[in-house]
C-alpha cells in the first residue's frame, strides 16, 4: 500500500490547511495510507475528522519521518526542524509545497543542502515566481501538482436575494490581504431601487483594521474575525465576492475556488494566478481597477439573471476543469 506522511495538520481555515484537508480526501479515495504528524497544533474537530477518514495521527519526534515519504504544506515549523530530522534519520523523500509566491523562511538553506526532493507548485504563476529563485541555488525537481477541492462536500445552493444584495470578502487577518481602498470599493457598489446592500467581511481583525480603517458611516457592514463563523455559513450568506489584495500576490487563491463551490460570483484582480482560474465574463470578472470592480458588482446587482448564470457556470467550471480528481491524482503517483 502506498503511504504518505504529512508534517502538519489539516484545518478548516487558511489556504494551506484547507488545501491539505481536501487532499486527504483524494489520497484516501485513491487508497493511500495517510499519516499525520502535527508539529504545533491539531484542532480537536480536525483530528476527529482525520481519524474518521482513516488517517493515523502520530506525535512528533525528530526521527518520525526516517525512511518515509513526507510532505509539508507550508508548515512554518517543518523547515527549521529539517536539520534535526535529517540528523535523526533522513526521510526517503521530502516534498515541499510553498503556498506563497516567495520562498518560505528557511527554504533557501534547505534547498541548498539538498533536503527537498520534490516541489509542488499550485499554479503556473507561483512556479514562475519561485523556480528562478530556487534554480539559482540548486537544480529543482517538481511534480505535476494540482490542488484538489472535494466538490461533493458542498451541495449546490444558490441564495435567493429576497431584497438584500450582499457583497464581501473572506481572508485571514493580514494587512497584505486588504487593499487600502477596500471600504471605498464596497461603498461605490450601486443597487437598483428596492434592493438593499449589505457588506460582509470575514477575517476582519486588528491587522486588517490597521490597514483599511473602520467602515465609513452609512455603509451597512457586518464583520467577523477569523474563525468566528464557519466559512460555508459565510459563503451561504454572500452573493458577490470582491477580492482585491494589498501587497499579497495570490499564488492560487483558495477562497476563489470556495466561492465557485458555493455559488458566489467572484470579482478579482487581473493579475497573479487569477487568469488561470477565471473565465472572464463567464465564471467571474477580472480587473485591477477598484472603480471597475465596484461597477461590475453593480452590474450583477442590476442583472440577477446574469448573476445566477455566472454562479452556475463557476460551479461547473470548478467541477469540470479545476479539480478533476484523476488529474490531481496523477501527479502524486510520481512522488509516491
Amino acid at each position: 500500500m502506498r503511504e504518505l506522511w504529512v508534517a502538519g495538520f489539516p484545518g478548516s481555515w487558511g489556504g494551506a490547511d484547507t488545501e491539505l484537508d481536501h487532499q486527504i480526501d483524494l489520497l484516501r479515495r485513491c487508497g493511500v495510507a495517510v499519516h499525520l504528524v502535527p508539529m504545533f497544533a491539531a484542532d480537536p474537530a480536525a483530528r476527529a475528522s482525520a481519524l474518521e477518514r482513516g488517517c493515523v495521527v502520530h506525535e512528533y519526534a525528530d526521527d518520525i519521518f526516517a525512511d518515509r515519504v513526507v510532505v509539508s504544506f507550508c508548515n512554518r515549523n517543518f523547515l527549521p526542524s529539517l536539520p534535526r530530522i535529517m540528523a535523526a534519520g533522513p526521510p526517503a523523500r521530502v516534498v515541499w509545497l510553498n503556498c506563497m509566491t516567495w520562498p518560505f523562511h528557511g527554504l533557501a538553506a534547505a534547498h541548498a543542502a539538498g533536503w527537498i526532493d520534490y516541489y509542488g507548485f499550485v499554479s503556473a504563476y507561483q512556479r514562475g515566481c519561485l523556480l528562478p529563485v530556487l534554480e539559482a541555488i540548486a537544480p529543482v525537481r517538481a511534480f505535476a501538482y494540482h490542488p484538489f477541492f472535494n466538490v461533493t462536500r458542498v451541495a449546490w445552493q444558490y441564495r435567493a436575494w429576497e431584497g438584500t444584495y450582499r457583497v464581501g470578502r473572506i481572508s485571514r487577518d493580514d494587512a497584505s490581504k486588504f487593499a487600502p481602498d477596500t471600504w471605498r470599493l464596497f461603498n461605490r457598489v450601486l443597487l437598483p431601487p428596492g434592493l438593499r446592500k449589505e457588506v460582509h467581511v470575514l477575517g476582519y481583525g486588528p491587522r486588517a483594521q490597521a490597514a483599511i480603517g473602520e467602515p465609513p458611516p452609512g455603509l451597512d457592514v457586518r464583520t467577523w474575525p477569523c474563525n468566528a463563523i464557519d466559512a460555508t455559513a459565510f459563503y451561504r450568506g454572500l452573493d458577490t465576492m470582491i477580492h482585491k489584495t494589498g501587497t499579497s500576490r495570490e499564488s492560487y487563491c483558495r477562497v476563489l475556488v470556495e466561492a465557485y463551490a458555493h455559488g458566489v460570483v467572484p470579482i478579482v484582480e487581473a493579475d497573479f494566478a487569477f487568469p488561470e482560474l477565471v473565465v472572464q465574463g463567464e465564471t467571474g470578472f477580472m480587473t485591477s481597477d477598484s472603480d471597475e470592480m465596484s461597477y461590475l458588482a453593480s452590474v450583477l446587482a442590476h442583472e440577477p439573471r446574469l448573476h445566477r448564470r455566472m454562479a452556475e457556470q463557476g460551479r461547473a467550471h470548478l467541477e469540470r476543469e479545476l479539480v478533476d480528481a484523476e488529474a490531481c491524482w496523477r501527479g502524486w503517483l510520481e512522488v509516491l
